[in-house]
């Protein structure tokens, strides 16, 4: 059965590992999880809950088997005036983008439906 951790706990665990990883760069979940015998992902929970980024190696390896990247037909055009809207964030700029998206999904979609009817 799951055993359920008041606020104090968490707030504690998640203060050792951020004086933790400023002291030693990384490795506080590890030892918060051997110290309090935590299941390491419900102390990754804990903190990203409390918004503390965890630092974690710069550069890591995908999966084997994950995609390596997007089939060309797949690859979205931005114009300058789009990539500027998503620099700033506005909701004019991101409605737009969804907008060319959704007609490169659709042309996408009628493409496949006619090379599905060659079959």
């Amino acid at each position: 059965m799951a055993i359920r951790y008041d606020q104090k706990t968490k707030d504690e665990v998640v203060a050792f590992i951020t004086k933790y990883n400023d002291k030693n760069g990384r490795g506080g979940q590890s030892a918060a999880a051997a110290k309090w015998k935590l299941n390491p992902i419900t102390v990754k929970a804990w903190m990203e809950k409390a918004g503390v980024a965890s630092p974690g190696k710069t550069s890591k390896k995908k999966k084997k088997g994950a995609a390596t990247r997007k089939p060309a037909a797949v690859k979205v055009k931005r114009s300058t005036k789009a990539a500027s809207a998503k620099a700033t964030g506005s909701v004019a700029g991101s409605l737009k983008r969804m907008v060319e998206i959704q007609e490169q999904i659709e042309s996408l979609q009628a493409e496949y439906e006619s090379l599905k009817t060659t079959l």
